[in-house]
């Protein structure tokens, strides 16, 4: 007898009538037709190894329900129970392949009724040609599910532009030019042994407040600036003198009439660096400091070292004899010293001022030619920036020049107020 028809016996006792057991009614049709157990075979696996693929594939994407099942309009969910038993019962019945996927059409015909994704792959579990159909084409994931998989985007917001860290360009320049308003104090020598000391002030009359030009130009880079400097200033007064005296060759009676003046002019170049950054999140500039955005203030220590010349011009005249004097003379000096910068962000304090920067310094040095000379130079500013590129400036400046040479010797200082505007580009 032909084995196939054992089959069938053995399954149409189970319980399910032959009207309603498609797996006795393929394999019935088959024998009575003499058809090949291959043709079955195809018919039944091709769409299998095609459902078990897409069913793979939804499990790939993390339990992802599929916008497209395998079997046709789904409408009912179904539990994986139902489509499990015939599967189990069909294996216990019989040996060969052909029933494995012969108990997967149940399945198909059930998931009419609407199996969901997750019970249609238990059903397919146990054949053996499904799933290695499924696990060779489960890497080939879809666009969609390599999509869902890829790693979210790492990149961050550039942050937001800061007034206590320069920005924009790698070098940054900053011109600075306004008025001074210095005035000259201190006594001159010049003369013979004996010669008098006079005052500035009081013996010459030169002490005037004297609106002078101011500027300069700075580049900065990373934590170094380079800065050019320059200015000069005049002065002139009438006295008549307090006692008997000398400047030159020309002497002096007291109540005489003396005519003076003295001019100033100078020219500079400093490089300086900050060397201390306490507030910043990394604090030593070997170290590539930032900025600390979570504080409004931002501090930086720095030392700096420069060389000038400057030019002193100084006369008299008597006018009771007509007779006068003069000197003039250039000088050069080294020099070092440092300071500090302090940063205050006031955007949210002010509005109208986006930063306030405060810059104090000091420095000295010998002065060339003569004989013990030294130059010293104070400076204090704050600039009230308004926006990135405009700010405008107020402070002190004092230069100090003790020179002697030639009979000549002048111990004095022209310091005053500084103003003016700052520009960055």
């Amino acid at each position: 007898m032909n084995p196939i028809f054992n089959v069938a016996r053995r399954v149409e006792p189970l319980g399910y009538p032959s009207i309603m057991n498609p797996i006795s009614l393929l394999i019935k049709s088959a024998a009575t037709q003499h058809q090949t157990l291959g043709w079955a075979f195809g018919v039944v696996v091709l769409p299998l190894c095609v459902a078990s693929t897409v069913l793979a594939q939804s499990d790939a994407t993390a339990g992802a329900v599929a916008t497209k099942p395998v079997v046709s309009k789904p409408a009912v969910p179904t539990t994986a129970t139902p489509v499990v038993a015939p599967t189990t019962s069909a294996a216990k019945a019989s040996a060969p392949p052909v029933t494995v996927p012969q108990s997967v059409t149940p399945t198909t015909s059930t998931a009419k009724a609407s199996a969901p994704p997750v019970a249609a792959t238990q059903s397919v579990a146990p054949t053996t040609s499904a799933v290695k159909a499924s696990a060779t084409k489960a890497p080939a994931a879809s666009p969609s599910s390599a999509a869902t998989s890829a790693p979210p985007s790492t990149a961050t917001a550039a942050p937001t532009n800061s007034f206590l860290q320069f920005e924009g360009a790698p070098i940054e320049l900053q011109l600075n030019t306004g008025l001074w308003l210095p005035r000259l104090r201190g006594n001159v020598t010049y003369g013979a042994a004996g010669a008098p000391n006079l005052d500035l002030s009081t013996a010459l009359s030169l002490d005037a407040l004297e609106p002078s030009f101011y500027g300069d130009i700075k580049a900065t880079w990373k934590n170094w600036t380079l800065r050019v400097t320059g200015t000069s200033f005049k002065s002139t007064g009438s006295i008549g003198a307090t006692s008997n005296g000398v400047f030159g060759s020309t002497a002096f009676a007291a109540g005489q009439n003396l005519n003076s003046s003295f001019s100033y002019w100078t020219a500079g170049l400093e490089a300086e660096s900050w060397l201390w950054r306490p507030f910043s999140k990394q604090e030593f500039p070997w170290l590539d400091a930032v900025a600390n955005e979570s504080l409004p203030v931002d501090l930086r220590i720095f030392g700096q070292v420069g060389g000038r010349a400057f030019g002193i011009d100084q006369s008299l005249t008597n006018a009771a004899t007509g007779s006068s004097s003069s000197f003039s003379e250039t000088f050069g000096t080294a020099y070092a010293g440092g300071g500090f910068n302090i940063y205050f962000d006031t955007r949210e304090a002010l509005g109208f001022i986006k930063r306030f920067d405060v810059d104090v310094g000091i420095e000295a040095g010998p002065v060339w030619p003569g004989d013990g000379g030294l130059f010293m130079q104070i400076n204090a500013t704050g600039t009230a920036w308004l926006n990135n590129n405009v700010g405008v400036y107020f402070g002190y400046e004092n230069l100090r020049q003790n020179v002697n040479t030639n009979d000549y010797e002048l111990n004095s200082y022209i310091g005053g107020l500084i103003m003016g505007l700052s520009v960055k580009f």
